[in-house]
């Protein structure tokens, strides 16, 4: 069961495992009907229940009212097992886990502090699959049953993503050959730690002239904090004088192609529980600078396979990107080793296996 419609990293790791699995189980997925996600449904085959968890306003449906249309559904396809695939679908399972004779797991995709209730609810579920061991302290820490949570690392396949399509982003924006990139991926919001990137670029920009940066993502946030949030970041890099260097992409279905793009991916984020983007780069062989936050240490190796920075300081940011910058074979060398680690230990295949393992204790 997935709620919103948007196509972000968790319903792309959770549709390329069920995409391997389709030979041992049948799958059908409740999701709205309409949205970037609804199109992708499309392109993997899967069984697709258009579901809708919110109105046309985006306001959520009662949970009688979504029960009263879910039961039903569930009986006719003779549903053996329900999983959700976020902490919000947990929560709404947990709610009401007497009304499922079925088992039920859902992932944990988020590091975020839940009321009492909320984990009251959550640990009613069969299963919680977090998706590193950071995200499941997480939760431990805030009372769910240890023996309840297993860590199920997301995948990456590089054929899985890479589109053939050709792309020269150097015409596309009409820069020099000689300009090089460096791509930030995210929603746009305070969590992402964009600010945090774009209070650095100025200094920079001094010693490095050539490089510009991709943003690529959009703001999902309707708060006037977080409008205003984007226009204090707009406004930094106008006064600056540096707003021509940076390039907000807003949202592309083409990511992977805008990452093999690039000569450096900067991910500056506060909080990030397994971040795909890093997979997705690191699989590429890109350099990497990293906050070391929530999963990301489980994934990459500070100087080995990654350059790991404490999150909200800018001035970090500063000088790893000037270091990373000014040496093409670290940034070689980085790429090359963490491309190694991601395709050694965090394959589909593998993430395919370990979930259907623990499904099939259940089944």
């Amino acid at each position: 069961m997935m709620e919103f419609p948007s196509l972000l990293g968790g319903e792309r790791s959770l549709l390329a495992v069920m995409t391997l699995l389709r030979q041992c189980y049948e799958f059908y997925l409740f999701a709205p009907g309409h949205g970037p996600l609804a199109d992708h449904i499309k392109t993997t085959g899967l069984n697709h229940i258009p579901f809708n968890f919110r109105n046309e306003q985006g306001i959520r449906r009662s949970d009688e009212e979504l029960l009263d249309e879910l039961h039903p559904v569930l009986a006719k396809i003779d549903c053996s097992l329900v999983h959700g695939n976020s902490v919000s679908m947990a929560r709404f399972l947990g709610r009401h886990r007497e009304h499922f004779s079925q088992p039920v797991t859902s992932h944990l995709r988020d590091i975020m502090n839940l009321s009492a209730k909320a984990i009251q609810d959550i640990s009613r579920l069969d299963r919680l699959i977090a998706v590193s061991a950071a995200t499941a302290t997480s939760y431990r820490k805030q009372g769910v049953d240890s023996n309840r949570v297993e860590v199920v690392y997301n995948g990456i396949d590089t054929d899985s993503f890479l589109q053939d399509s050709p792309m020269n982003m150097h015409q596309e924006l009409n820069l020099p050959c000689s300009v090089r990139f460096a791509v930030t991926v995210g929603q746009i919001g305070l969590r992402k730690g964009h600010d945090v990137l774009i209070g650095a670029i100025p200094q920079i920009a001094e010693s490095q002239p050539d490089w510009h940066y991709l943003i690529i993502g959009e703001r999902h946030s309707t708060k006037a904090e977080s409008r205003l949030h984007v226009e204090r970041m707009l406004q930094r890099l106008k006064e600056s004088g540096n707003d021509h260097r940076v390039h907000w992409l807003g949202y592309r279905n083409d990511v992977a192609r805008l990452i093999d793009q690039a000569d450096l991916l900067i991910h500056p984020s506060r909080q990030e529980p397994f971040g795909r983007v890093l997979l997705e780069a690191a699989s590429l062989g890109k350099a990497i600078i990293a906050t070391d936050v929530g999963g990301t240490s489980e994934m990459l190796v500070h100087r080995k396979s990654a350059w790991l920075i404490p999150p909200g300081d800018a001035a970090a940011i500063e000088e790893s990107c000037l270091k990373l910058m000014a040496d093409p074979g670290l940034r070689t060398r980085l790429g090359n080793e963490a491309k190694q680690r991601i395709n050694e230990r965090f394959s589909t295949e593998k993430s395919a296996r370990d979930l259907a393992s623990i499904w099939e204790r259940f089944l």
